[in-house]
């Protein structure tokens, strides 16, 4: 099947939506796509689209849309902002005290000092793009250490780990041996394969948000798993918090920051958010009706 839709200008892409029944100016939903492309909008339409076909459902305005977006705008970087914290403490700083503490300063360069899960490949992929990070380093700590240590083939971890990405310390941290990530899990009261599996989804809420795409109305692509029950029955009361939406994410943030910062809530965040944003469907996000009530925000106040 060829496609065969052929490109269209603004105005006639403002026209398009208003004759599947968008209530807008014209004029100000043509200088909106002017600088919001079409389709990044459509995303937002696409829940107020009627069953029977491409028209939108009587009384979906400009107006309503535009306030999702803009909302979904600043929850980004509210979202960025939190997994920074988490970030920063977690993989950059208490994950590096406790895997060089164990195993010394170059713990990162001898696959004995990692899990058995870990491959001589996967390990080998891993120190070339640790390297690639090194190299294409712009830091000054970087060029001061190969002037001073000129003998050393590698930085130390602590180094390291400031070169590289969110997901490639999220990954260093499942392949650590399973005293460290014991050590490292019990700090925030978490069993291993929690914090191993909120990492990683965490790291691809991140770049979702780094590349400006839709957090409202989303299916995540990586589920975090939600924690037994018996040891956190804060994410079952009054409901248990599925892993799918948004929501979650919020619940993880909440219960991370909080116990990095006991005084910080993101929760009280979120909700200036919806205060400047009133109206926005947040059940599209996997919110419940009595979602304030969830023991995970209630409890970490």
């Amino acid at each position: 099947m060829k496609y065969t839709k052929p490109p269209l200008t603004f105005i006639q892409q403002a026209k398009l939506l208003a004759s599947r029944g968008l209530v807008a100016d014209i004029g100000d939903l043509e200088i909106f796509l002017s600088n919001v492309n079409y389709y990044r909008f459509s995303g937002y339409l696409y829940p107020f689209r009627s069953k029977a076909g491409d028209n939108y459902l009587s009384g979906t305005t400009l107006e309503q849309i535009r306030n999702i977006y803009n909302f979904d705008s600043e929850l980004r970087l509210l979202t960025l902002s939190a997994i920074e914290t988490i970030e920063i403490a977690i993989l950059r700083t208490r994950m590096v005290e406790c895997f060089s503490i164990a195993h010394g300063a170059f713990c990162y360069t001898d696959i004995k000092c990692f899990g058995p899960r870990l491959s001589k490949f996967s390990h080998k992929e891993m120190l070339d793009n640790i390297e690639q990070n090194v190299d294409r380093s712009t830091e000054e700590f970087v060029a001061l250490y190969r002037a001073k240590y000129t003998s050393e083939p590698h930085l130390p971890f602590w180094m390291v780990a400031e070169t590289c990405t969110f997901g490639q310390l999220s990954k260093i941290f499942n392949f650590l041996p399973h005293k460290v990530k014991v050590t490292l899990s019990k700090q925030f009261d978490l069993h291993y394969r929690d914090l191993g599996s909120w990492l990683h989804s965490l790291s691809v809420v991140r770049n979702i948000c780094a590349h400006h795409a839709r957090l409202w109305n989303r299916i995540l692509p990586v589920k975090p798993s939600i924690p037994s029950n018996k040891y956190h029955p804060e994410f079952y009361s009054p409901v248990k918090i599925r892993n799918d939406s948004y929501f979650v994410i919020l619940a993880l943030l909440e219960y991370l920051v909080k116990t990095i910062y006991p005084n910080k809530s993101i929760k009280n965040d979120f909700d200036k958010l919806l205060v400047k944003y009133p109206g926005v469907p947040i059940n599209k996000m996997g919110f419940p009706m009595n979602w304030q009530d969830c023991a995970v925000f209630v409890n970490q106040k």
